[in-house]
């Protein structure tokens, strides 16, 4: 089995867009706001948005009420440089959660991101 994307259920595509694009500078490589989707492309597996409707009439399913309590996921970034790649970020406009820092017991440096319907990105690097 390979992991191919990650399809993130979102309230607002057109909202959610300009985060992995313009602010984590995903390459978007397909887009369709009337069916409410969106695709990007890294270097592993893809990076979908889909309206919580479009989904749910794609199921032939209502949409199921949004009750968001903390994060409800987290994807995880592996950058060079944690502390470059976090800057960035936020001087584009990124909320930040946490800053940069070393997690030895997670054998990483990482840093964290709010993305929307709250998704959190995490940057990530291998601690030596």
């Amino acid at each position: 089995m390979k992991l191919v994307s990650i399809r993130l259920l979102t309230s607002d595509v057109t909202t959610a867009i300009p985060f992995w694009h313009d602010i984590l500078g995903l390459r978007m490589t397909y887009s369709d706001e009337t069916m409410g989707y969106a695709y990007f492309e890294t270097s592993t597996v893809g990076v979908e948005l889909y309206s919580r409707d479009g989904h749910a009439t794609a199921l032939g399913a209502t949409t199921p009420p949004l009750v968001p309590a903390g994060h409800q996921a987290v994807i995880t970034f592996q950058v060079d440089d944690v502390d470059a790649a976090y800057a960035e970020a936020v001087a584009r406009g990124a909320q930040p959660v946490a800053p940069p820092q070393d997690r030895p017991p997670w054998y990483a440096r990482t840093a964290h991101l709010a993305a929307h319907d709250g998704y959190l990105v995490e940057l990530y690097s291998r601690l030596s």
